[in-house]
């Protein structure tokens, strides 16, 4: 199903339907995910009109790379067509050899070169117990809690990662870590190791990294954090 919208819309009706098109999509897949939990979107309603309309930007790209791969009868959770489809409507490009170390089994995630999110994987979906609407408009930080000396580890490979001449793809060498959602009523833990990050280019010039994401989850399913 794709939202359709007005230029008369206002932004939080914009990103209401984009959200509940999402939903809809991949419950196809027999996964579901509540598109927010406030019809009033109060993250949403939080970010500034320019963060609301960029937000919106974001995820009307990642929203229509669901759609055409629904158009061509495959899975969503073919996270190599998921990335070339995203790539392809954004814009996007990316070496194909470096694509060929994706893995359904992965968690798949893309950020362009200011740190916003463009491209989730569904499995991190199917794994997380916060709505669309959390994802797309709350940062990082306020959703996870990582230990801070492999937080300040990971954020100086980043660092030197967008700081390449000629980008190519970077191993982390970061160990396995314990992620746990911090402000979720089931406090999931998740167990993941970074593996690659991945350059991703814009008119021939890096704009983004795509991470490689090893999900060491026990059945592949997070576990609670126990009172």
């Amino acid at each position: 199903m794709q939202a359709t919208m007005t230029s008369s819309d206002s932004p939080l009706a914009v990103f209401k339907r984009l959200a509940e098109s999402f939903s809809e999509l991949i419950e196809d897949e027999g996964i579901f995910i509540r598109p927010y939990a406030n019809p009033n979107l109060i993250y949403f309603s939080r970010l500034t009109p320019e963060e609301q309309w960029d937000v919106i930007a974001r995820v009307k790209l990642y929203v229509l790379a669901c759609v055409k791969v629904k158009e061509y009868h495959r899975t969503l959770t073919d996270n190599r067509l998921m990335v070339e489809t995203f790539l392809n409507v954004s814009g996007m490009t990316a070496h194909p050899q470096d694509l060929n170390l994706i893995e359904d089994k992965h968690f798949i995630e893309i950020y362009n070169k200011n740190g916003m999110h463009l491209f989730r994987s569904i499995n991190i979906f199917e794994t997380s117990s916060y709505t669309f609407e959390d994802l797309c408009c709350r940062q990082w930080y306020h959703l996870y809690e990582r230990p801070m000396e492999t937080q300040e580890k990971f954020l100086e490979i980043v660092t030197e990662f967008f700081a390449q001449k000629n980008p190519v793809r970077q191993p982390t060498h970061v160990e396995p870590m314990k992620i746990v959602e911090k402000d979720t009523l089931e406090r999931l833990i998740y167990h993941v190791e970074t593996k690659w990050l991945i350059p991703v280019f814009k008119n021939e010039s890096l704009d983004g990294v795509l991470s490689i994401v090893v999900n060491w989850n026990p059945d592949s399913i997070p576990q609670f954090v126990k009172p």
